[in-house]
């Protein structure tokens, strides 16, 4: 437990907004360094190597995990699609790859307080592969939150899932967080979106952890929906896989 809070206090000084005293923004500092920032990449990332525009369009703007996963194959056909629409049918063209290349970055999955996360999101590799595709999203869903739940404090996970876009149109801020808290959470705070169905909120065809748990339906239940899930949470587990202390 006390290395647990230890690691609190470590992402919690990750979560500090930077300051011009402190040091450069880091995507002044990804468009300036060049080779040398692509260290900060993980290894699907860094031949396509994106630049600051690019992650903000796909991790906040719409949502798409990036980090560890999916395949540099596929990064390549996500930065090369025109468009929102285009890049979401490349993720359904490809599920079975992604689905593939979570569960490679899932096995290589070590910390010991880990294990059960691996066990549970390999599961929903099988699931999807097997064509349960309901089981796969619910159990993804669940997975993701009981990680969060598990090794961030309160304040920490609200400061990483309060999504008021729509009610305040206040985005996601890649700036205000270190490299690589911004690149995993960015898409987990895009599907933490505010939903309510007592106000009439229609269920979207996107993936969001509340209508995956308030608002079970054909319309947000789907492959590629899983697909996504599957993506966020394998993301989430290395994260914690590369940050916990050992």
């Amino acid at each position: 437990m006390a290395a647990l809070t230890g690691f609190n206090d470590t992402v919690r000084r990750a979560l500090q907004p930077f300051t011009e005293t402190y040091r450069p923004p880091w995507h002044d500092v990804l468009a300036s360094v060049g080779d040398t920032i692509r260290r900060l990449y993980p290894e699907n990332l860094r031949e396509a190597a994106p630049g600051i525009d690019d992650l903000e369009k796909l991790l906040v703007e719409e949502g798409i995990p990036l980090m560890w996963v999916p395949g540099p194959e596929t990064v390549r056909a996500l930065l090369d699609a025109p468009d929102a629409a285009a890049r979401r049918r490349t993720v359904g063209r490809r599920w079975k790859g992604i689905t593939n290349d979570c569960e490679t970055i899932l096995e290589d999955v070590e910390h010991p307080a880990l294990q059960d996360a691996r066990s549970f999101a390999l599961d929903v590799v099988e699931a999807l592969r097997a064509g349960h595709i309901n089981p796969a999203q619910a159990l993804a869903t669940n997975l993701l939150d009981s990680v969060l739940q598990r090794y961030f404090d309160k304040a920490t996970r609200l400061a990483l899932t309060n999504n008021d876009f729509k009610s305040k149109g206040i985005k996601f801020k890649l700036d205000d967080y270190k490299f690589k808290v911004a690149c995993v959470f960015a898409p987990v705070w895009y599907a933490h979106a505010k939903y309510y169905p007592k106000n009439g909120d229609p269920i979207p065809r996107t993936f969001g952890r509340h209508p995956s748990t308030h608002g079970v339906s054909r319309n947000q239940y789907s492959r590629i929906n899983a697909v996504y899930a599957l993506m966020l949470v394998t993301s989430v587990v290395k994260f914690f896989d590369t940050e916990l202390p050992r």
